[in-house]
C-alpha cells in the first residue's frame, strides 16, 4: 500500500481514512492502524519530555511515557504511518501548556502554595495533572503572577464551571449511562462534570458504543492517564 501526503502537515498518511468522522460513517478499516516510530522521532519525543518533566510536575520516566502515548494516539487517529521528528514537532505545537510534549511547557515557572496543593488533591486523579496545567496557563494569561493560590485556582474553576453548566443545561447525557457509571460521575466535582460528560461520551462514540458503562469509563480514563491528552478532537476539556 503506497503512502500519500496530507497537505496540512506534510507527514505520510495511509490512503485509507482513519479520522473519527470517517470511522463513524463506515464500518471501519479492515486492518488496525499501527504507526511506526523513526529513530529521530523517538529521540525528539524523549528529549523533549525529559526537558519538560519538571515544568510538567512529572517524573522523567512518566513524562517520556506520556509523550510516546500521546504521539501513538494522535498518529493512529490521524492515520499517520510514521512518527518522525516532524510529526512530534507538529503535535507539540497543538498540545496545551503543561503537557511534556507541548512547545509551551518550560517557558514559564510557577510555585504552588501548600493551600493550593491541598485543594488540587480534591480533584480526581485522572484529571489532576490537566487541572494543574490549565490553572497555571490561566494564571499566566490573566496576569495573576507565578504563585498559585486557591484564589488563582478559582479563576480557572469559575470558567470551567460556566462551560460545564452550559453542557449540563442542554438536557443531560446524549447517550444512556449505566447506573454504576452514573454513580462514578457523581463523584466528579461540579465545575468539570459537564466537560467530563462530553469527553466520556466522545470516547463512547469513538468506540462505537451506544451506552456509557464502566468499560467505556475505564477506557477513557486509561487513555487520559496514559496520554495526558484530554481533548480528543472536538470532545473533552477546554
Amino acid at each position: 500500500m503506497s503512502d500519500t501526503q496530507h497537505p496540512d502537515d506534510g507527514v505520510n498518511r495511509c490512503p485509507v481514512p482513519h479520522d473519527r468522522m470517517s470511522r463513524e460513517a463506515s464500518s471501519g478499516c479492515p486492518v488496525p492502524h499501527s504507526p511506526q516510530w523513526t529513530d529521530d522521532g523517538r529521540e525528539m519525543a524523549a528529549s523533549t519530555a525529559e526537558a519538560h518533566a519538571a515544568a510538567s510536575h512529572l517524573a522523567a520516566e512518566r513524562a517520556t511515557s506520556m509523550a510516546r502515548a500521546v504521539a501513538d494516539q494522535r498518529a493512529g487517529d490521524r492515520g499517520v504511518d510514521e512518527i518522525n521528528e516532524r510529526f512530534i514537532a507538529l503535535i507539540g505545537g497543538k498540545l496545551g501548556y503543561g503537557h511534556p510534549l507541548s512547545e509551551r511547557t518550560g517557558t514559564l515557572s510557577f510555585t504552588w502554595t501548600p493551600e493550593a496543593e491541598a485543594r488540587l488533591q480534591e480533584v480526581p486523579e485522572f484529571c489532576r495533572e490537566l487541572t494543574r496545567w490549565r490553572v497555571e496557563w490561566t494564571a499566566h494569561k490573566k496576569g495573576l503572577g507565578s504563585v498559585i493560590t486557591p484564589e488563582a485556582m478559582e479563576t480557572k474553576y469559575e470558567r470551567w464551571g460556566e462551560v460545564s453548566h452550559r453542557i449540563e443545561a442542554r438536557g443531560g447525557q446524549r447517550i444512556p449511562w449505566s447506573p454504576t457509571a452514573l454513580a462514578r460521575l457523581d463523584r466528579v466535582p461540579d465545575f468539570v462534570r459537564g466537560q467530563v460528560i462530553d469527553a466520556v461520551e466522545g470516547g463512547a462514540l469513538r468506540l462505537g458504543k451506544d451506552i456509557v458503562d464502566d468499560a467505556v469509563l475505564d477506557d477513557t480514563i486509561r487513555r487520559w492517564t496514559e496520554t495526558g491528552d484530554f481533548h480528543e478532537g472536538r470532545f473533552g476539556f477546554r
